[in-house]
């Protein structure tokens, strides 16, 4: 065995340790390999990082290659690409982390040699009968899977996995379709299991049936980390009955994107708020000024660094709201990317008690005029500014020379799409 795969065998074998990786780094840069070595230990540093904090930003915004290891596609173990497939971004701390895998039929044949070869930790799946889960669950793999992706019925995985006593590794799982009468059942039935006490972040998508059923089958467990809801069709009401029991009592990441809370539901939010809640995203989920004010009041968040309030039209009263908020003075990423954010909240954001405090601000899909950029070439730099995330037509010739002179290097112009 040479001294790389007896390198790559170690990283494989402890997947949490950091060390084996930057012992492989050192090698790197030992037999000229000196782009990989650097990948390597700014993928670890971004890992142990807040995304909140200045390296998460700027790789974010400056450095995409440092998230999705374009350059380094070629070190990954081969696949058929179709059966077993790398997705897009399937790096984490320099390796392969994030796998697709179609069948469960192809376990043995095709996926747990991977383990060897990779530290694979998170796996995207879609279909399988019970008995090839069985053996899926059977395999000493499953110590080392870190986060499952169901995009699918996840039934038979789940019924396989759950009391699989290997399985206490796994933090996370995703549930793509968490639509169907049974979805409620699936998840109380998971709750008292080796997996369902090991779980520390549960991710639905897609599925209005039953939802009240769903979140008393979530209540029927213990407390999470993280909780997250997309187009689930939440509403105030079940904001109130999620926070009635123990899932959210000790949450530090939540998440709702295409729910139609409305004030009501951030009114609720605010009354029952975690405090260890430190990241917290509310995309169109129809936030108006008087729900914000909930928010901004609410003494329970004055540890959230990281709000996302993406795709909420916000007037200048709302932002002002927000700009005046001693509670949220804290916050250091905020996205606003098409809020309909015009000149006037430019001017109150750059008075915001947060303001001095900011590593990331997304202004992307916002209607700021020449006053707008006026506004923040006159305020202070934030000293931890990492990314200013404009529109590129926004700041145009003389305006763009000297926004990037002011926030020196912080800058980002990026084209306008709304999609994002």
């Amino acid at each position: 065995m040479s001294d790389r795969d007896a390198l790559i065998a170690a990283i494989c074998a402890q997947p949490d340790e950091d060390t084996p990786r930057l012992a492989f780094a050192d090698w790197c840069d030992e037999y000229d390999e000196p782009a990989r070595a650097a990948f390597v230990r700014a993928q670890v540093e971004l890992a142990r990082a807040a995304p909140w904090e200045p390296v998460a930003a700027r790789a974010r915004w400056h450095a995409p290659d440092v998230l999705s290891g374009r350059a380094f596609a070629g070190t990954l173990p081969a696949v058929d690409g179709f059966h077993v497939g790398w997705p897009a971004a399937p790096f984490r701390r320099g390796f392969g982390w994030a796998l697709h895998v179609r069948a469960a039929s192809l376990w043995g044949e095709f996926v747990a040699p991977l383990f060897d070869r990779a530290p694979v930790g998170k796996l995207h799946v879609w279909h399988g009968a019970l008995d090839e889960w069985r053996a899926v669950a059977a395999s000493d793999r499953v110590r080392h899977f870190r986060e499952l992706v169901f995009n699918l019925n996840p039934i038979e995985p789940l019924r396989a996995l759950r009391d699989a006593p290997d399985a206490t590794g796994i933090a996370d799982l995703y549930f793509q379709r968490a639509s169907g009468a049974g979805m409620p059942e699936v998840l109380e039935d998971l709750m008292p299991t080796v997996l369902g006490r090991a779980v520390r972040g549960l991710h639905f998508h897609a599925g209005y049936e039953s939802i009240s059923d769903l979140i008393a089958a979530l209540n029927t467990g213990g407390p999470r980390a993280r909780l997250s809801f997309s187009v689930m069709g939440l509403t105030a009401e079940h904001v109130r009955r999620l926070f009635d029991g123990p899932a959210t009592r000790d949450l530090d990441a939540l998440h709702f994107r295409d729910e139609p809370l409305g004030a009501d539901g951030l009114h609720a939010l605010a009354q029952d708020a975690p405090a260890a809640l430190a990241d917290l995203t509310l995309e169109n989920v129809g936030v108006r000024a008087d729900g914000l004010e909930s928010l901004a009041r609410c003494d329970r968040l004055a540890g959230l660094r990281r709000l996302s309030l993406s795709r909420n039209p916000l007037p200048p009263r709302a932002v002002r709201v927000l700009s005046l908020s001693r509670v949220l003075a804290g916050v250091r990423a905020l996205d606003l990317n098409a809020c309909r954010i015009g000149d006037k909240g430019v001017r109150h954001l750059t008075q915001a008690k947060f303001w001095p405090n900011l590593v990331e601000l997304d202004l992307r899909n916002n209607p700021i005029s020449a006053v707008g950029v006026r506004y923040l070439l006159d305020a202070p730099a934030a000293p931890d500014l990492a990314a200013l995330v404009l529109d590129a037509p926004t700041a145009g010739g003389d305006a763009r020379a000297q926004l990037a002179k002011k926030y020196d290097g912080a800058l980002v112009l990026a084209p306008p799409s709304v999609g994002d």
